[in-house]
């Protein structure tokens, strides 16, 4: 997902509703930002949630969409006999095919309800890719973190993916890269929900997100994205092991 506006949970439901818009589009990416780029995304995730070198586990993927990137994943839990968990809007998730090894659960996380007691503490990987500057936008962050690490068990990872970071594209459009980068009329986009500059995430929100992890018995890491992803000029990955 990438927007300057305030998209909220409610938007994105419109959006899946609407059927002139691309999977792409339905999650807030223009087709340029995602298409084609399904195979290097699952790749850089793979390297920090081992999903294809593993058999039979538990993987809840929070805020999954219904993209290109979301039918890939399936295919590769199909392969690997794991139990993938989908949550989204119903919206989102009709747009997902059916499988054996898909669980739809449909509505906002966190649940209110006890929509996920079969997994608090069960699962393997917990994924969440473009989605938490969404959330430091509209919602409750902390609460959302620490709802997703109650799924995990001991040595569990949980993978907060494609993070913006103002102070992250500032630093590359600075660099010698970045001026070359932008002389070849490449366009780089504004990197969170708010337009405000002093709302969006920065250096300070993303360590600060670390060092609550860690202060919550956790193994929390900032770690790149690999080059050939199409953002990664401007955002980075969170890696959780839950101790």
């Amino acid at each position: 997902m990438s927007s300057n506006k305030e998209l909220t949970f409610d938007d994105f439901k419109k959006m899946a509703a609407n059927p002139n818009l691309s999977g792409s589009e339905k999650i807030g990416f223009p087709d340029t930002y995602r298409k084609g780029f399904s195979k290097a995304i699952l790749e850089d995730i793979y390297t920090k949630l081992p999903i294809d070198k593993t058999q039979n586990k538990i993987i809840i993927d929070i805020g999954s969409g219904c993209d290109e990137l979301t039918l890939e994943l399936i295919k590769m839990c199909e392969k690997n006999n794991h139990t993938l968990v989908l949550i989204d809007s119903d919206e989102m998730l009709a747009h997902v095919p059916n499988s054996k090894c898909v669980v739809k659960i449909g509505g906002k996380f966190p649940f209110s309800n006890n929509e996920l007691k079969d997994y608090i503490g069960k699962s393997d990987f917990v994924l969440c890719y473009s989605v938490l500057f969404y959330i430091f936008a509209n919602d409750n962050m902390y609460l959302f973190l620490h709802e997703a690490l109650n799924l995990l068990k001991p040595n569990g990872r949980f993978l907060i993916g494609d993070i913006p970071n103002i102070d992250k594209r500032d630093r590359f459009l600075d660099s010698e890269e970045g001026k070359k980068f932008l002389s070849n009329n490449n366009q780089i986009k504004g990197s969170t929900a708010h337009d405000n500059r002093d709302q969006k995430m920065d250096d300070s929100i993303v360590l600060a997100i670390v060092a609550r992890l860690r202060r919550f018995g956790c193994e929390a890491y900032l770690v790149p994205q690999n080059d050939n992803l199409p953002m990664a000029n401007r955002r980075e990955d969170i890696l959780v092991v839950k101790r």
